[in-house]
């Protein structure tokens, strides 16, 4: 007898974890791919603004991917577990499983094992993987917007070729170098120097090294620190310029603390005379290890906020549990940036907002695991339902007035 209610009680968890997982897979792509797309789109006007290779944006965002997985991650586990056991909930699902002999505790008690494992994984993601992902990023970013110019424009860019030289083009046919629109901009020690033509091609020599312009029909003026100008037209004009394409190497990793690994921060912190202020580094150390650790308590704010969503707008439930998953991020980011400055410790800046959320969270799962109908949350959804329901009121009657 003992057996088989064993085996029911794997069945019934393994079917929790099926249900689940389905919803957080789907949640966590379209959250990630969301934050990469925003910032693959701000990295495409960076990249060619200062004309580096558009194949670059691919790599780049490849390497943001571990900063955003760490910060979809939460989101999605939170918005899943709260969808699945609303769905439970208004099934009376979970009613039936209570009828068996699982308390709420039971049957929550796999998705906290999910949250240690998610937990596991964010240590990874923030503590290890994202602090090297971060320094190659900003190392292909720095040799992208700074490599040597491959001769070629884009179409309304302004292109910083260096040595004060900007080179701009109304239209620019398939190849980038046959130009209609030109203007170029030459900063020189004693003098500014503006030319504009009606049409271009860019040339380049065999060692890449000189710039060659072929101008048609422009104007180039000459304007002196007293403000002294002079203009000469032309039919055609050959511009030569040098410039450099080799590209100094980049900074050793490390120089930020966000580029320091978990036991890195650690090791630095202990340092004598630390080469980042030892307050940023505790505060980096500590604000990690409080984001990772409080993956194990969303089960807990989830399940009781899906069980309060049985008869109210999920949608609202959602949008609730993100300002708290939005305040509590916060509250963190605070308190880093509090002990950062020297003014508290991370003991109170940080770890005591987490002990609050913690709290929080299982004071409001041990109210609904007393009564499935005793969540603390009954009462805020049906006073939003209530608010919700007052203005459809409202807008139905001003509708019918001016008809």
């Amino acid at each position: 007898m003992r057996s088989g209610r064993r085996r029911g009680a794997r069945l019934i968890r393994s079917y929790l974890l099926r249900e689940t997982a389905k919803p957080l897979v789907r949640t966590l792509a379209v959250t990630l791919a969301a934050l990469l797309l925003e910032r693959t789109l701000r990295l495409l006007e960076i990249v060619s603004s200062h004309s580096g290779p558009l194949e670059v944006v691919f790599s780049l965002a490849v390497y943001l991917a571990p900063h955003y997985l760490g910060l979809a991650l939460p989101a999605a586990f939170f918005v899943s577990l709260f969808i699945v056991i609303a769905r439970f909930d208004a099934g009376n699902e979970l009613v039936i499983l209570n009828g068996a002999g699982l308390s709420l505790y039971q049957i929550t008690r796999p998705l906290i094992a999910i949250g240690v494992l998610f937990s596991i994984v964010s240590a990874a993601l923030f503590g290890f993987i994202q602090p090297y992902s971060r320094y190659v990023y900003r190392e292909v970013i720095h040799f992208a917007t700074t490599a040597g110019w491959n001769v070629t424009l884009n179409e309304r860019v302004f292109a910083t070729l260096g040595d004060g030289l900007t080179l701009y083009a109304r239209e620019v046919d398939s190849s980038g170098r046959r130009l209609n629109g030109v203007f170029i901009r030459e900063r020189l020690d004693d003098a500014e120097v503006v030319t504009t033509a009606d049409r271009g091609l860019l040339r380049v020599n065999d060692d890449h090294r000189r710039l060659q312009l072929l101008l048609v029909d422009g104007v180039r003026s000459t304007i002196g620190k007293s403000d002294e100008k002079s203009s000469v037209t032309f039919s055609e004009f050959i511009y030569g310029h040098d410039f450099d394409v080799d590209n100094a190497p980049f900074r050793d990793r490390g120089e930020d603390s966000r580029e320091l690994t978990l036991a890195e921060l650690w090791r630095a912190s202990a340092e004598t005379t630390p080469e980042i202020p030892r307050t940023k580094l505790i505060a980096e150390f500590h604000a990690r290890l409080a984001r990772a650790l409080s993956l194990p308590l969303l089960p807990l704010l989830a399940v009781s906020m899906g069980i309060a969503a049985k008869r109210s707008n999920r949608g609202a439930g959602i949008v609730v549990g993100g300002i708290i998953l939005v305040l509590f991020h916060h509250l963190i980011q605070l308190g880093e940036s509090l002990v950062d400055s020297g003014g508290m410790t991370a003991g109170t800046a940080i770890w005591a907002p987490f002990a609050l959320f913690a709290i929080f969270c299982m004071w409001i799962f041990s109210r609904a695991n007393s009564s499935l109908d005793g969540s603390p949350f009954n009462a805020v959804f049906a006073l939003i339902d209530g608010a919700i329901t007052k203005q459809a009121k409202m807008f139905r009657h001003r509708r019918e007035t001016r008809a």
